[in-house]
Parts: C-alpha cells; structure tokens; sequence
C-alpha cells in the first residue's frame, strides 16, 4: 500500500467518524412542548416501554425505582465528544416534607421545552461545544416527584443517566455546570466520576452540616463535603465554584467551607465572587455560563476573572436601567435571560477570588 493511500483511508475513516458523531448528535431533534405546572406539583410515572418511546430519554433506576430522564441536545456552537451538561436549580418553590407539598412562587408555570432547548443552545454558543440541558427527576419532562431533589436517590439516576447518555454518543465524557440544587449533584458527582473536564458550581449547597436526615437513605441529602478526599485525588477536572457572598439562600459559609476543604485535601478549585441582582443574592446562572465557556476554551482563571468583571458590569447597569425606569414609571427594558450572548474582555473588571 503506498503512504498516499494508507493517509487517504486514514483521512476517510476520520472523516466518517466525525459524520457519524454529527449524526448521532442530531438524530433526535428535539420539539417543542408544554410540561404542565401541575404534573410537576404532583410527579408523573412513565414505564421503561414508554420511555423508550420518547426521544432524547434514558431509562435509568436507583435505589430500586425507575425513573425517565429526559434531556435537550445542542450543537448550536459546535460539535465535540465531551459536551457541556446543565443541571438546573430547584424548582417549583419551597418543599414540605411533612405534607409533601410544594408552594410555587407567581413565576412557576407550566414549562415550554423551547426554553430549555434555548439554555442548551446558548451554553454550546458560548464554549464552542455540544451542549444537553438534563432535566432533573419531576421537571422539565422527566418522570418523577421533585420532592426528592438534592438526594442520594437523585443523584444516583442524574450519574445513571450521565452513564447512559455516554455510552450512547459514545462520548469522553462531561462539562458540568449547575445552579443551587443541581451545583449540590454536581459537588457529589465529582467525588464518584473520573471523566469530568470543568465543573462550574454556582450558587451550590455544597456543605451541609449537621442536619436531621430521613432514616431511608435513598432521602437522605449527598453532603459534597464528605466527599473532598476522593475528589482531591482527581488532578484531571478543573473546580470552579461561583458565589454571591450576599447569598441568602445559600450562604456563603455552605460553599467556602467545600473550597477550603478541598484545598487543604491537596485538590485544586477557584472561588470567583459575583454580586446577582436578585433580591436573595442566589441567582448567579449567567455568571457560572461565562465561567464554564472560559473553561471549556481552556481560558486562564485570570482571563475567566476578567470575563466575570465585564458581565458584571452587564448585569449591573441592566439593574440600573431597569430600576430607574420602574421609578418613572416607564417601561422597563426586557430581562436578561441568564446567559449572556456575548461576553468581552476588560481592563479593570476583575472579579474576586477566594
């Protein structure tokens, strides 16, 4: 064989390996619909025969129960074998254990799929990879009550499903960038997985404390902290953690507690302090998008820190606009979604670092 032909068929078998992973990645192409508000208050069961039915669902159990999560797909801003994983905060407002109920706050509806999809398509824009919006057990599509969010039986279908869902693209593996609820999986995920590349924790409950437990272990809450030594031991992902000191909902004692732990186990993570412009200083989602983009595009932590700055002052002076114009009575301008479409380097926006 000569070495043109032996490169050719290299070159070809390249090629058609990249038009396979195209392929797979696009083969559900996610549509549009509604999950109503009330499926969600209540839980839905699905079967494993009607999960296999659906597009873009796993089939996963843990601890004995079933579960079908479902998850949103894009490549919007690139393709790639180690996509970025989105994990939401909790939903649907305060949770009553005694009464199993939940109290959903004016803003809680019913979800249109659309919007996920978008959050999926922004993040792939931003960090120039595949992007899948994972819908935690009882929201967004997946089947379940979201009573047992934050619990060792979510986590383990939410590490059930990242092994499904791998093992169906045939992925390297994982980006994980969570909010609240879904940074707290992340922080334990961290401690059981080895083929995570950047894990970006916003806003996370990543230290519990001494805290009265359910006797059933499969409701009993994942403590990240718990699990610093063997996260510490893993030298290939790098730990980003974003927080609002002002955090009311989290405060910030529950997240530096996890970064100085880890640190002094000998683990490498960064803490970037943010200021959200949501009345419990909790909501730093947009903050943790840029953090994870610079990541994935293998930016320096000074650079992400820079980048940090800039959309801060974004979020700043949107806050102003919006303030001001409710004083005179004007329309306020259109929200920020969350996710930032652009984000620029600046001089002299660095934001802090623990």
């Amino acid at each position: 064989m000569s070495i043109f032909n032996f490169t050719q068929g290299r070159l070809m078998a390249r090629i058609s390996t990249l038009v396979l992973a195209t392929t797979i990645w696009h083969a559900d192409v996610a549509q549009a619909e509604i999950i109503p508000l009330a499926d969600m208050l209540h839980g839905t069961t699905i079967s494993a025969a009607q999960c296999a039915a659906k597009r873009d669902t796993v089939w996963v159990t843990a601890f004995n129960q079933g579960f079908c999560l479902r998850y949103y797909v894009s490549t919007a801003g690139g393709d790639g074998r180690r996509p970025i994983v989105l994990l939401s905060g909790d939903k649907l407002g305060p949770f009553n254990r005694t009464t199993g109920s939940f109290s959903p706050a004016p803003k809680d509806g019913d979800v249109d799929t659309i919007n996920l999809i978008k959050r999926a398509d922004v993040a792939s824009q931003l960090a120039g990879a595949p992007a899948i919006y994972l819908a935690r057990i009882g929201i967004d599509g997946s089947s379940g009550f979201h009573g047992v969010r934050k619990t060792n039986l979510e986590l383990e279908a939410v590490n059930a499903a990242l092994n499904a869902i791998k093992i169906r693209y045939r992925l390297d593996g994982f980006h994980l960038v969570g909010q609240s609820g879904g940074a707290g999986l992340i922080g334990s995920l961290l401690g059981m997985r080895h083929d995570v590349g950047c894990a970006v924790l916003g806003s996370g409950p990543l230290y519990w404390g001494k805290i009265n437990q359910p006797s059933d272990p499969a409701l009993q809450y994942p403590d990240p902290t718990n699990a610093v030594p063997a996260i510490a031991q893993n030298r290939s992902t790098r730990i980003l953690v974003v927080t609002d000191p002002a955090d009311q909902r989290v405060p910030i004692e529950r997240q530096s507690t996890f970064v100085r732990n880890l640190r002094e186990a000998g683990g490498r993570v960064e803490q970037f302090f943010v200021q959200s412009t949501d009345p419990e200083h909790h909501g730093v989602v947009g903050f943790a998008s840029v953090a994870a983009a610079g990541c994935v595009r293998g930016a320096s932590d000074q650079v992400i820190s820079l980048k940090l700055g800039a959309y801060q002052q974004t979020v700043l002076a949107h806050a102003t606009s919006v303030a001001h114009a409710t004083s005179s009575g004007a329309t306020p301008a259109a929200p920020t979604t969350g996710h930032p479409q652009k984000v620029t380097t600046t001089r002299g926006g660095r934001m802090g670092k623990g």
